[in-house]
């Protein structure tokens, strides 16, 4: 049997060589809310733990006047594909052992399911669970370093790890209302329900994928989930909105002291 504490010190050495300062583990244990589709063990048999790690997007994207969209489209862009080819690393590490491992990319493929968009696993909901920070109004993560300017990866395993702590604390201000009273669409709930739905059309709409779905004959010979993983090849989201990340007072966030949540510990 592998020992887990070997394994979490390979984990933090790899990571950081890739310049990821953030993970937590999570022990794979039902969610409230989330619906059995994107069950871990419905991914992988036997899963055991999740592994979540995540990048800090740049305050000075946060706080640009001009191109501040381009530059987060595009640093979205290129920082989800290093998370994506992390996870697919270490899934490789994960499995020197006995061990079977699946990555959990951090934006696309996503299926259709009720109406609804999902990724592979809710990765916001594991990140909450393994430590990395706490959920906050406008349904993102904040992390005690970077707050809600954090991008996310992920990989599921059979290996059982010992789980880092859960955060306690909620870093959201009760009478902060800013990222509900920037929402063009209004998808955010002052109770925090988030219509993630209509935040994701809004947000992710692509010319090209309006450029497909108005073709009858694309249409009918392929489905809507896959126009959409086709499109994200080559875009990876064509991200026209980050409002509520601009308007977050967490989002200005510096580093602070170390937290038990990053790779040095």
């Amino acid at each position: 049997m592998q020992d887990s504490g070997a394994i979490k010190a390979d984990l933090r050495d790899f990571l950081s060589s890739q310049r990821i300062s953030v993970m937590g583990i999570s022990s794979v244990h039902p969610l409230p809310g989330v619906p059995e589709h994107v069950d871990p063990c419905g991914l992988l048999r036997g899963a055991k733990s999740i592994i979540c790690y995540g990048l800090p997007i740049p305050k000075g994207i946060v706080l640009a006047d001009t191109s501040d969209l381009h530059l987060y489209w595009r640093y979205c862009n290129m920082a989800y594909r290093s998370l994506d080819t992390t996870s697919n690393r270490i899934c490789v590490i994960l499995e020197t052992g006995d061990a079977s491992a699946v990555p959990i990319y951090g934006c696309f493929p996503w299926r259709l399911a009720d109406n609804k968009f999902w990724g592979l696993l809710p990765l916001v909901y594991w990140a909450e669970q393994a430590g990395l920070g706490r959920l906050v109004k406008c349904g993102l993560l904040a992390h005690p370093s970077y707050g809600t300017r954090i991008l996310l990866g992920g990989v599921v395993t059979t290996l059982d790890l010992e789980p880092t702590e859960k955060r306690i604390e909620d870093p959201c201000p009760t009478d902060c209302f800013e990222c509900i009273r920037v929402c063009p669409v209004g998808a955010i709930d002052r109770t925090g329900k988030v219509d993630h739905n209509s935040c994701l059309r809004f947000s992710s709409s692509s010319p090209l994928m309006s450029h497909l779905v108005r073709d009858p004959e694309i249409k009918k010979t392929f489905s809507f989930e896959t126009l959409l993983n086709t499109v994200a090849v080559d875009d990876h989201g064509s991200y026209q909105c980050f409002k509520c990340i601009k308007a977050c007072p967490l989002a200005l966030s510096g580093p602070r002291s170390p937290t038990a949540s990053n790779c040095n510990q």
